[in-house]
């Protein structure tokens, strides 16, 4: 299915976002290591999401959704059995890693494959190599670093190190640790991406787990953690509210407001408001969410680590911001569903942007937009943000292969037509 998308302008309403991924799946598997029933209200519930209940059913949890939209799990007190058959992780780098640590909790051997990008793109050999010094055994099947992999538990705790410019491999790591015969002590070269690793520690701290954190470069990890159910609701995904975010600035005698956010949650992403208010964003925080308004825009340098899924929106900001905007940091970008550095260079090439591509960024230049037919590369945060793109370009855009959206916001194309957006279906 492609999206055509035309200029857009006088955007007004209110977005409802979706619920956190992030937190869902940490919900999910602290849920299913638990003891005695958990209940998660209002998860991301996707193709995902479907995949990972599915892989920790395999490990001995059970899963079934409840009243409304409420999910029920009774855990495994983090006694895991070995699954019998492949985990297949498809898509989801998540599910990949974790789930690869996740394995060594077993005493017999877990197969773990994915698509092309689980066995293509997402190295996982820095993962392998600190499961092996915490004395379970994983190998690549291929030995390239990437699925699919086997792993064979259990894992008894120690020390190893690990490079964390991916902060999935180091998430995975504290989570499989905590269940570690001995304790665990962890160090990380090149800590990154680190507001995705306090998320992890959010859930570790919030079941019980008392684990010491240096600086995200040393972690000290106690041995056998166990913890009981709990209720959690899941809170609004503040990487899903930039998109509407984005096209309220950009979109003329626009206003556009985003509902179901909390500000003080501990997702990273929302330190994007700030440098967006640096950049003379009109945004404004209210008890219930966000409001943007159509906004003048400066480029500058961004450092993008701490929140990478805004990365190619933010090029997107840079095309449309006065002067230059330099985006660094971001390498691990190449290592996600696709290249987003490459991908985002070329799309915007595409749409007659100045752009240099870097190896941890992109140089974007105040640029006059055109339409153009783009790639989407399968990747939902690439169709994301070529849509917004596509609403300050002159002309129509045409984007292919749009339905990998229900990844993590599976009504976006509906919520953006619903303020205004010039955006609609074409199956042909």
């Amino acid at each position: 299915m492609d999206l055509l998308v035309e200029p857009s302008r006088n955007l007004h309403g209110i977005v409802h976002v979706p619920p956190n991924k992030s937190h869902s799946f940490r919900a999910l598997v602290m849920a299913s290591l638990a003891e005695g029933k958990s209940r998660i209200v209002s998860p991301a519930v996707s193709a995902d999401w479907l995949r990972g209940t599915e892989a920790m059913e395999m490990f001995g949890a059970s899963i079934e959704p409840s009243h409304g939209d409420s999910w029920e799990v009774v855990g495994t007190a983090g006694r895991l059995k070995t699954p019998d058959d492949v985990i297949n992780c498809g898509n989801s780098g998540i599910i990949f890693r974790f789930f690869s640590a996740i394995s060594a909790c077993c005493e017999g051997y877990t197969v773990l494959t994915g698509d092309d990008s689980i066995r293509h793109l997402r190295p996982c050999g820095q993962l392998i190599d600190a499961l092996n010094s915490l004395g379970a055994w994983a190998v690549s099947t291929k030995s390239d670093g990437h699925g699919p992999v086997v792993v064979r538990g259990p894992i008894k705790g120690g020390t190893a190190e690990i490079d964390g410019a991916d902060s999935q491999p180091v998430s995975a790591l504290l989570i499989a640790a905590s269940l570690a015969e001995s304790p665990t002590e962890l160090v990380v070269r090149n800590p990154g991406e680190k507001p995705w690793v306090e998320v992890t520690l959010h859930w570790l701290k919030r079941c019980g787990v008392e684990i010491i954190n240096e600086d995200f470069a040393r972690y000290r990890i106690p041995a056998r953690s166990r913890w009981g159910g709990f209720e959690a609701t899941i809170p609004g995904d503040w990487s899903a509210a930039m998109y509407p975010i984005m096209a309220g600035l950009i979109c003329p005698e626009s206003e556009v407001r985003i509902a179901g956010v909390d500000p003080n949650d501990v997702q990273g992403d929302k330190a994007v408001l700030d440098v967006l208010r640096e950049m003379g964003a009109d945004i404004e925080i209210t008890g219930d969410g966000v409001v943007a308004r159509s906004s003048t825009l400066q480029g500058r340098e961004i450092n993008c680590n701490d929140f990478i899924d805004q990365f190619m929106l933010l090029a997107v900001v840079g095309a449309c911001a006065e002067g230059e905007t330099v985006l660094t940091g971001a390498e691990i970008c190449r290592h996600k569903e696709c290249d987003r550095i490459t991908g985002m260079h070329n799309a915007l090439t595409a749409m007659g942007a100045d752009v240099e591509e870097r190896p941890d960024g992109l140089v974007i230049r105040s640029s006059k937009l055109r339409g153009a037919r783009l790639d989407s590369k399968a990747d939902h945060r690439m169709v994301m943000t070529l849509a917004v793109a596509a609403l300050a370009a002159e002309g129509r855009t045409v984007i292919s292969n749009v339905e990998c959206v229900k990844k993590t916001f599976p009504s976006f194309i509906e919520q953006m037509a619903g303020i205004g957006c010039d955006v609609q279906k074409n199956r042909d």
